[in-house]
């Protein structure tokens, strides 16, 4: 039986709802909320969840799973404090060798798993412990810091549009155009669908693998590039609980966990409704303590939605 247009997108339906919800009681709560400061602060905190939650997302497609992309943005924001150290000559350098990194983890994961057989969460829950470990043998203080090109970035703005909101725009843009257009995005919703049929009809598991885990760390250590740009020095404590916040954003957006169902505007749906509730909590003067107890709520409810579509 033919689904509905509003039983295929349910879940991203209610996830935008709710965003509406949250902005409607913002705004009768405080009239701070609605002002072009307070929202141009919501996107810009929303590029950094929504920039390693696109990522994740390209993983959990295939059925797969990151859990160390918090791990990797701590590593990344650290590494590229140190290497840029205030001076504009190493921006360039510090950014290359970052994403480097960034992609050098991916690339390992996906060997772990292609080669030896292993899981994706074995993998990918070791390397959360074995990056950590790494980023607190280095430091356990603020290191490093950005030059000050780099630091004004964060305030500068393209044709009237934040630099950082501006990325995330064009990275949205790219990877829906990468899903929805080409051979690499519909190989990777037919591998998460069936896996057993896309090996039959000749698709290459392994290398989109390569490619979906590469894509997913270098955009954890874009992450990690945005966050130096905001803060200025390398700090430890970024990224600590990261891996869970993307996680849930990419599942309440619509992607299954089971893999070959998700879409790029769900994600960041999923991204500016967590957004939209820490910065509500915030603004009602509510404990930041009750923000782990909403999300939760909202993403069993989100994979209990997940499980009825599927019956």
């Amino acid at each position: 039986m033919k689904r509905s247009f509003f039983q295929k997108h349910a879940i991203i339906l209610i996830v935008y709802a709710l965003i509406l919800v949250l902005v409607v009681i913002g705004a009768f709560n405080s009239e701070h909320f609605l002002t072009l400061r307070n929202l141009t602060n919501v996107m810009r905190q929303a590029a950094y969840l929504g920039t390693a939650a696109l990522g994740e997302m390209m993983v959990i497609l295939i059925a797969g799973i990151d859990l160390s992309v918090g791990s990797l943005v701590k590593l990344c924001v650290l590494v590229s404090a140190i290497l840029m150290d205030g001076d504009p000559d190493n921006v360039w350098m510090a950014v290359s060798l970052t994403l480097g990194l960034g992609l050098s983890v991916g690339l390992i994961h996906a060997f772990l798993i292609n080669e030896l057989n292993m899981s994706p969460f074995v993998v990918t829950f070791a390397s959360l412990f074995i990056l950590k470990g790494i980023s607190l043998s280095i430091t356990t203080k603020p290191i490093g810091r950005a030059s000050r090109d780099f630091l004004m970035l964060y305030s500068e703005k393209i044709a009237g549009i934040y630099v950082i909101i501006f990325f995330f725009i064009i990275l949205i843009l790219m990877m829906m155009f990468l899903l929805n257009k080409t051979i690499f995005g519909k190989h990777i919703y037919a591998i998460g669908g069936n896996l057993s049929v896309a090996q039959l009809s000749g698709i290459s598991v392994k290398r989109v693998r390569y490619g979906v885990y590469s894509l997913c760390s270098v955009l954890a250590a874009a992450t990690g590039l945005l966050w130096l740009m905001r803060m200025g020095v390398g700090d430890p404590v970024i990224g600590n609980g990261l891996e869970l916040n993307v996680i849930i954003a990419v599942v309440i957006g619509g992607t299954s966990l089971f893999g070959g169902r998700g879409t790029v505007i769900g994600v960041l749906g999923g991204v500016l409704l967590l957004t939209f509730t820490d910065n509500l909590l915030v603004i009602l003067g509510v404990s930041q303590f009750y923000s782990g107890l909403i999300k939760g709520l909202i993403f069993v409810a989100a994979v209990s939605l997940h499980k009825m579509e599927n019956r």
